[in-house]
């Protein structure tokens, strides 16, 4: 076994001449380690970084957070997906304010009982704003670990991440909570990747028992890959009078729920799609249609879903019923929370390059559907 409590001073030695400049690092505030720690759920840090400090100008402490509404934490928060997190962040400023006259709890239990923080995220808080000695062992940490001591199997298991966390404290220097577990991060993050880890680079090279088996990326034993599905999306771009037509999202697991989106249509690869979006259209907004030309196109992952994304221009001969859908111009859709595919293909239709007088790129295809 290695020396755990070496290899803990070591690792602070390095994180403190070799931390990351995050724009969360540059504020002893925890708040802003919370927000930090909710936007990087499921999230690279290099998309959360630019956005960070735009979120806390429009909400620079928790008494604005928790006065929001949850159409502008959205649009705030466009485009970063896993939107239920930013619905529970909200749901926590107010919890906290309420409940803790508005000073975040530094306690991981207590911490654990708001919306939004499991465990992993309440130690990662408690931690890093608070000192407070406490394990937070994400992916990141789980390679580093499983690689530093040779430990084999799978990596995602519950009690794999208890054995992991109770490494983590017999590491941890005395009164270095937030510096050791950032000194994690930045460790799998930046070094010990799970491709081509930069070893020399390491500071633990010489500790590690991976790398002395020359069997580093062996450690730790990967899940298995969940297939991907393959699914065409037809979107509907119907404009009058440079107003955009959109309907509210209606999720029933609440992911999107409240966003905004162009009528939309999932379909399985084959099957006659601007067909299946005139039938929509006519259904359910009440729209006779003419779709004959596709104006955009663009591909997005969804979890376990590899989307081919078409935007069609139709020509509408009736309709929509009134109350199905709503009218906003573009310079409107920036205030409010729209779909990223919806998004993407706005952005795509309005390139120069995309825009066509003449048929689109499936060609005219004079599908129509009556309201029923």
């Amino acid at each position: 076994m290695i020396d755990r409590r070496a290899a803990g001073a070591r690792l602070v030695a390095w994180y403190r001449a070799s931390a990351r400049d995050l724009p969360w690092r540059r504020r002893a505030d925890p708040y802003a380690t919370w927000v930090s720690e909710i936007m990087l759920q499921q999230t690279t840090v290099a998309a959360v970084a630019p956005r960070f400090e735009a979120f806390l100008g429009r909400f620079p402490d928790l008494a604005s957070l928790a006065a929001a509404t949850e159409e502008e934490v959205l649009a705030e928060l466009q485009g970063l997906g896993y939107y239920r997190r930013f619905r529970s962040m909200l749901a926590a400023a107010r919890v906290i304010r309420d409940g803790h006259a508005g000073v975040l709890p530094a306690e991981r239990d207590a911490l654990e009982a708001l919306p939004g923080i499991g465990h992993y995220t309440a130690g990662a808080i408690s931690s890093i704003a608070f000192g407070r000695r406490e394990a937070a062992v994400d992916g990141n940490v789980i390679r580093v670990l499983c690689r530093l001591e040779a430990i084999p199997g799978p990596q995602e298991s519950a009690a794999r991440k208890r054995a992991l966390g109770e490494i983590v404290l017999a590491m941890m220097p005395a009164g270095e909570a937030s510096a050791f577990n950032q000194a994690l991060f930045d460790l799998g993050a930046g070094i010990c990747g799970p491709r081509a880890p930069l070893c020399p680079d390491c500071p633990l090279e010489d500790l590690c028992r991976a790398r002395a088996l020359g069997r580093v990326e062996d450690f730790p034993e990967p899940t298995a890959r969940r297939e991907f599905l393959d699914r065409e999306v037809h979107v509907a771009l119907v404009e009058r009078r440079g107003r955009i037509y959109l309907e509210r999202r209606e999720d029933e697991k609440g992911r999107m729920a409240g966003f905004l989106q162009l009528p939309e249509i999932w379909c399985a690869p084959g099957e006659d799609g601007p067909e299946a979006l005139a039938r929509d259209l006519a259904r359910r907004h009440g729209m006779e249609v003419e779709i004959a030309d596709e104006v955009a196109r663009c591909r997005h992952g969804i979890t376990h879903h590899r989307l081919d994304c078409r935007l069609w221009s139709p020509r509408v001969l009736t309709g929509p019923r009134r109350g199905a859908g709503c009218w906003l111009t573009r310079d409107q859709l920036a205030a409010n929370p729209v779909s990223t595919i919806s998004r993407k293909l706005l952005r795509a239709s309005a390139a120069p390059a995309k825009r066509r007088d003449g048929p689109g790129r499936g060609g005219p295809t004079g599908r129509r559907a009556r309201p029923r």
